[in-house]
C-alpha cells in the first residue's frame, strides 16, 4: 500500500520526502497541476487515494515541513487543512508549543515554567534564554515559534537506524517468555538488514520495552568490531534483561535493532585516513 501511495505522490511531483510506511513530504512548488495550487493538488492526491485504494487520508498545506506537519495533524483522520503564507504569524501565535516536533511533555513543561505555553508567548522568550535552557534546540525553538522552518524536502534520507517491535494482546509475564519473543524478533530484524546490508554497516544493538504501565526505556550497546556479527541472540538477551530489570514488571511490547552507518560514509573515512 506504501508503494501505491508513492505511485499517486508521484503523478504530481518527484520531490518526495518518505517520513514513514503512509506518511510523506512533498514539494509541488514546480507542480503545474491544478493551477499550481497547493490545496487543489492535495485535494487532489487525497480523491485519488481514496477511489483507487479506498483509504482516507489528512493532509497539511504550508509554507514549510513544520507547518504542513502540523496541518496535517489539525483535522484528522479525513481532512485537508492549509496554512496560507500570509496566515502564518496569525497562525502560530496561539498554537500551542506541544504542537511543535520534538517539544514532549517534559520540554512543555519547561516552557511553561518560563510563561511559554504557546508560540506566541515562546516569541516573547529571547533567543539568550533560549539557548541557556535548552542548548542548540533552543535556536530551533525560536525559529519554529515565528512559523520558520527552512529544511528542504529530501528526496533521499539516509537511514540511520532498522528496527522491529510487536505490541503483545496480553501482556508477558515471565523473563523466559520475553525471551522467546525476542528471538522471533531478532529473525524478523535480521530478513530486513538483509535488504540493506550492501548498504550500511551495523554500529550498535538496541532493545525496546514497553510496561504494562507504558512506561517505556531503551537499552543500546556498540557492536565490537566491524559489525560482520551483529546478530549476536545471548548479547541481545544481556541488553533485554537490563531494561527489564529496570521495570521489573509485566511487558507489553518488546522491540529489537539496529543502530547504522552507512557504508559509503564508511569507505569516504577510510579513503581520507588514506589520503592523509
Amino acid at each position: 500500500v506504501s508503494r501505491e501511495f508513492n505511485r499517486i505522490f508521484r503523478r504530481y511531483t518527484d520531490r518526495i520526502e518518505p517520513l514513514s510506511l503512509d506518511e510523506a513530504y512533498l514539494d509541488v512548488t514546480d507542480c503545474q497541476s491544478h493551477q499550481g495550487s497547493a490545496t487543489l493538488i492535495a485535494q487532489a492526491i487525497r480523491a485519488d487515494i481514496r477511489r483507487e485504494l479506498q483509504l482516507s487520508v489528512s493532509a497539511g498545506v504550508a509554507p514549510n515541513k513544520f507547518l504542513a506537519k502540523v496541518g496535517s495533524d489539525w483535522d484528522k483522520p479525513d481532512g485537508c487543512f492549509t496554512i496560507a503564507p500570509d496566515r502564518v504569524a496569525d497562525f502560530v501565535r496561539d498554537l500551542p508549543v506541544n504542537r511543535i516536533n520534538g517539544v514532549g511533555s517534559v520540554t512543555a513543561a519547561r516552557l511553561e515554567k518560563l510563561g511559554a505555553r504557546t508560540c506566541g508567548e515562546l516569541q516573547a522568550l529571547s533567543l539568550e534564554v533560549l539557548v541557556k535552557r535548552f542548548g542548540k534546540y533552543g535556536s530551533r525553538l525560536a525559529q519554529l515559534a515565528h512559523g520558520i522552518d527552512e529544511r528542504p524536502v529530501q528526496t533521499s534520507r539516509v537511514r540511520k537506524s532498522i528496527s522491529v517491535e510487536n505490541t503483545y494482546s496480553r501482556d508477558i509475564a515471565a523473563l523466559e517468555e520475553m525471551d522467546e519473543a525476542l528471538l522471533k524478533l531478532l529473525d524478523e530484524l535480521e530478513e530486513r538488514f538483509h535488504k540493506i546490508e550492501e548498504r550500511y554497516r551495523p554500529l550498535k544493538r538496541v532493545v525496546k520495552v514497553k510496561f504494562a504501565d507504558f512506561t517505556q526505556t531503551t537499552v543500546e550497546a556498540t557492536i565490537p568490531g566491524y559489525g560482520e556479527h551483529w546478530l549476536d541472540r545471548l548479547a541481545y538477551q544481556q541488553l533485554l534483561h537490563t531494561a527489564w530489570e529496570r521495570g521489573q514488571r509485566p511487558v507489553r511490547l518488546l522491540g529489537a535493532g539496529l543502530r547504522l552507518e552507512p557504508l559509503e560514509a564508511v569507505r569516504e573515512s577510510q579513503l581520507a585516513l588514506f589520503d592523509a
